[in-house]
């Protein structure tokens, strides 16, 4: 499953191998960390209270800051993926303060008042998630199969740089906001080249060599929110939240 998941950022480390790192003393990685997984905090801050965040004077933001860190000195290998023990840990800090004010901002889904109530959940929370992922990937994968795709083509087949990844899932979205084109693609099975390279200059000869990749991004941001979805986002914001990779192009 992360062999599947590279495909779309083949950084050398795991999240999980820079947190432990950042736990046996590296500030600055702490720090950068933090800093990259802003848009996470904040997607995960929207998504439990339902409303849009600000990062500035926001009591949620900061204290959905506070827990993603706590998260970082919580983690432990046992936990399974740390995006999911830190959504866990975030969540469980939101549900604290919204008992302590007794403000319906947040969904209390558990009336579970014990502080343990992470470290009962995460079990599950892991659990529950591997399920997910792998239901997630194997639906995934049919759709691919549609358009001739499979998983081990992808593995062997990506971009090898990160501008290369970026503009291909760029050309991903432009397929996916464009209903026509969208359309096309589906029935089509075939990515618009021409149309693509016309509106954001990129040689077909290009989008042809990539055109495996285009298709599982696409395929992918079309989806319903979930952790491909989601993994795709989150690579295609890396420019800005510090993932890292090579720069040539592709």
């Amino acid at each position: 499953m992360k062999k599947f998941l590279n495909i779309f950022n083949k950084d050398k480390r795991t999240l999980e191998e820079r947190v432990l790192e950042i736990k046996s003393g590296d500030a600055r990685g702490r720090e950068d960390l933090i800093e990259e997984y802003i848009p996470f905090v904040i997607k995960s801050i929207s998504q439990i209270t339902n409303r849009y965040i600000e990062t500035e004077n926001d009591e949620e933001y900061s204290i959905g800051l506070e827990a993603f860190n706590e998260a970082i000195d919580r983690y432990e290998q046992k936990r399974g993926a740390f995006i999911s023990f830190a959504r866990l840990i975030i969540k469980s800090r939101l549900i604290d303060n919204g008992r302590k004010r007794k403000l319906d901002t947040v969904a209390i889904e558990s009336e579970d008042g014990d502080d343990n109530i992470i470290d009962n959940v995460a079990r599950v929370e892991d659990f529950t998630n591997d399920i997910e992922a792998r239901e997630e990937i194997d639906g995934f994968e049919k759709k691919l199969l549609e358009f001739g795709v499979s998983l081990q083509d992808l593995v062997e087949q990506s971009p090898k740089h990160l501008d290369a990844r970026l503009r291909a899932i760029e050309a991903a979205r432009f397929i996916v906001e464009n209903e026509a084109l969208k359309n096309d693609f589906y029935r089509k099975k075939a990515i618009p080249a021409n149309r693509i390279s016309a509106h954001m200059k990129i040689s077909t000869r290009t989008l042809k060599r990539n055109r495996k990749f285009i298709i599982a991004a696409a395929i992918a941001l079309d989806s319903d929110e979930g952790i491909i979805r989601n993994y795709v986002v989150l690579v295609e914001g890396g420019v800005n939240i510090g993932i890292q990779g090579e720069s040539a192009q592709g």
